[in-house]
């Protein structure tokens, strides 16, 4: 192929002069430079704070709201492995943990001593079991009595009767906090005026909350000795 002095002449004038020579010199059997592309996790994932402003978006059926509670426990894991903060999407899927406090749930996947798993149950048992540690599955089944969360309607009303009543921010205290929804809910006119102190017996729901909120100061005890 031959190229006419105009095409010369272009490729001596442009800045792409001397990256295009170098490619038209190569011989067929040399390998080409190679490329290093940077890690997916090079940069750094912000810290912010997880904030709801309606629902949540649970799951229905309690074989589903199982399902979310192991992708959000899955999913922990995985942060905590790769030592990183969450991104907006994976809060979502966090805070669709709601614990094993119903009935439902207690009983099916955390039968008394000596009774198996109840049949169909099977497959999201085995799944906790190799999701968590022996000593993680003791404190969600110790949890169960206890974990029952607040529904985020009637969160929402507490924060506007909190307002009515003349709070403009300060610090505020959530025993029992859970994965934390009365922290995700704080009223937008109220953003970065709230330090929070929760307090969660699980230390999976607390781990949760942490990566949730990682700008509050989430404790992992008894909130009655703390």
């Amino acid at each position: 192929m031959s190229m006419s002095a105009s095409q010369l002449n272009l490729f001596d004038t442009t800045v792409l002069s001397g990256e295009l020579a170098s490619l038209w010199s190569l011989d067929d059997d040399q390998p080409l430079p190679e490329v290093s592309l940077p890690s997916p996790h090079s940069f750094r994932i912000p810290q912010r704070d997880f904030r709801l402003k309606g629902l949540r978006g649970l799951a229905s059926g309690w074989k589903a709201r199982a399902e979310g509670n192991l992708a959000a426990i899955a999913l922990l894991g995985e942060l905590e492995r790769e030592d990183r903060n969450a991104t907006e999407a994976e809060q979502e899927v966090l805070a669709r943990f709601t614990g094993f406090g119903a009935g439902e749930l207690a009983n099916n996947l955390f039968p008394p001593t000596g009774k198996e798993v109840r049949k169909g149950w099977e497959s999201l048992a085995s799944e906790l079991e190799q999701l968590t540690t022996e000593t993680e599955r003791a404190g969600l089944q110790r949890a169960t009595q206890y974990a029952h969360y607040t529904p985020e309607l009637i969160v929402h009303s507490l924060w506007n009767m909190v307002q009515r009543m003349g709070f403009r921010g300060g610090s505020v205290l959530e025993p029992g906090c859970g994965t934390g929804v009365f922290i995700a809910a704080r009223p937008e006119k109220l953003e970065g005026k709230i330090a929070f102190t929760g307090i969660e017996n699980d230390p999976i729901s607390a781990r949760i909350a942490r990566k949730l909120y990682p700008n509050q100061w989430i404790r992992s005890e008894d909130f009655t000795r703390a």
